[in-house]
């Protein structure tokens, strides 16, 4: 009889998880797919009515899998996206080895001790520079979230694929007496929010005065509108680019600021009070009934909670004046038998979880050959460099969107 296939835990059916999903069953490995939530889509399955694809159709899409011909808008409505995102794991037959409903309590190594890892500083990753050691396994513990039911997994490898747009919010911390606490009115973070759906979320905010902290990106094109109401960042857009924070605004957005419907203000800090919002600079309070977080999440935060050991937690998490330490932006030189697919960002998303999901499947197969700890943690090293010069305090988003085709030359270079 011949060996079974190696087991390969994804953790996230969005996008990367979809993609990785595909490439690790082509490759002859077995994939078991965790996801949260009851269908695919990742961020795509919960989002506000409004929310297009920021990113041009074209440069979206799988290159396996074109758009069907019925969509011809530029930027999609997220409902297109989702059912394009759907209808590829349809055709490939991705669905037989995802376990829908099922959150990842955690995921715990069993295999070299801390004190032999240790030891692997100057040498391989893994500590023999192979994806698969007889020696090592991960244990994942995962909760049935319907039947309130556990169960535990044991695979060879693990590919974390949960991104960083959902899971832990970012709330803002403020001084005593200036929180939420204080405030009479209703604060809700965005991701409680695109989890309503539309007339859920219609009927929430019907009728009441609204703040949303946080303009998120901002596109280009809207450097006049945002002149005139004295919105102009002090920073040079380049920095957004390189910070990937650059996008589209919703249809008829200036419409409804022109006409006073929205009301844009530009501060660096706010702070709450009894009947609304206080702005740095600002005499008088924002009167207001609701208050909308659109302050993003905490992908790290996310990373680092499915990590069983506080070292694998420290080490993935890193420190606060550090970027998340990947390899080629999937691997972590002293986690082994791991890689993170979708954590760091770029202007296409889609393409570049494809092009590491590639990568990894030749390092999986033993075509790519890492090197040293040592020499992947000063790779890491110089990653960060670029990061702090160009991103300045955004710089543990990790994004690759000015040097795309740099970053994409890496990976093929190690393929060839």
């Amino acid at each position: 009889m011949g060996k079974s296939p190696k087991r390969v835990a994804i953790v996230g059916a969005g996008v990367s998880g979809l993609i990785a999903c595909k490439y690790v069953s082509e490759k002859g490995f077995h994939p078991i797919v965790f996801e949260a939530q009851s269908e695919v889509g990742g961020v795509w399955t919960h989002t506000v009515e409004t929310t297009k694809l920021q990113t041009p159709r074209s440069s979206y899409q799988f290159s396996d899998f074109p758009w069907p011909s019925s969509v011809q808008e530029k930027f999609p409505h997220h409902s297109q996206v989702l059912n394009y995102i759907q209808s590829y794991a349809h055709h490939f037959d991705l669905l037989r080895f995802i376990k829908f409903s099922t959150r990842v309590i955690d995921i715990e190594f069993d295999g070299a001790s801390n004190e032999e890892m240790g030891s692997w500083s100057t040498t391989l990753w893994s500590g023999n520079d192979e994806p698969f050691n007889h020696r090592g396994r991960w244990i994942c513990s995962v909760e049935d979230t319907l039947k309130h039911t556990r169960e535990v997994y044991q695979v060879e490898f693990v590919i974390l694929c949960v991104g960083r747009f959902s899971g832990v919010p970012n709330i803002p911390d403020f001084p005593p007496n200036k929180g939420r606490e204080v405030f009479d009115g209703k604060v809700i973070h965005y991701m409680d929010y695109s989890a309503m759906d539309d007339a859920k979320a219609a009927e929430f905010i019907k009728g009441k005065r609204i703040i949303v902290v946080g303009l998120q990106k901002l596109a280009l094109d809207i450097a006049l509108p945002l002149k005139k109401y004295k919105m102009i960042p002090k920073h040079d857009f380049s920095q957004d680019i390189s910070s990937c924070l650059i996008s589209t605004v919703p249809s008829n957005f200036y419409d409804k600021v022109e006409e006073e419907s929205i009301i844009l203000r530009k501060s660096p800090k706010f702070s709450f009070c009894k009947d609304g919002v206080m702005i740095d600079g600002g005499n008088e309070s924002l009167k207001t009934d609701l208050v909308i977080l659109a302050t993003g999440y905490r992908g790290d935060q996310q990373l680092k909670n499915i990590f069983k050991s506080p070292i694998f937690q420290k080490y993935i998490q890193g420190s606060l004046n550090t970027t998340v330490q990947l390899y080629r932006g999937c691997i972590h030189p002293r986690i082994p038998q791991l890689a993170v697919i979708g954590y760091s960002e770029s202007l296409s998303n889609l393409y570049t979880s494809e092009i590491r999901c590639r990568w990894l499947m030749n390092v999986l197969e033993g075509n790519v050959k890492l090197p040293s700890i040592k020499e992947m943690e000063c790779d890491a090293f110089q990653w960060e460099k670029y990061m702090k010069r160009y991103t300045a305090q955004y710089y543990r988003r990790s994004c690759v969107a000015a040097v795309h085709i740099w970053y994409n030359d890496q990976l093929l270079r190690d393929m060839i």
